[in-house]
């Protein structure tokens, strides 16, 4: 390698500086679209849990409702 012209150095720096940014652009997207995917599995737990503190507490005013009869 030492033995190169310096532009072919040059050349293969740049080649692989391009090989690189790419790599990473692509690793970037993928992490993205993974976060967006989680994103909405969260939300969708989100609303589930919601939903279910919501009948929890409809069930407990129940139990009170009939304790109190």
């Amino acid at each position: 390698m030492r033995n190169q012209p310096l532009s072919t150095q040059s050349k293969q720096n740049d080649d692989c500086r391009i090989r690189y940014q790419a790599e990473l652009q692509r690793k970037f997207v993928d992490l993205q679209f993974k976060r967006s995917e989680l994103e909405e599995q969260l939300k969708e737990i989100n609303d589930v849990l919601f939903s279910l503190g919501r009948e929890m507490e409809q069930d407990l005013a129940y139990d009170h409702f009939i304790s109190d009869s």
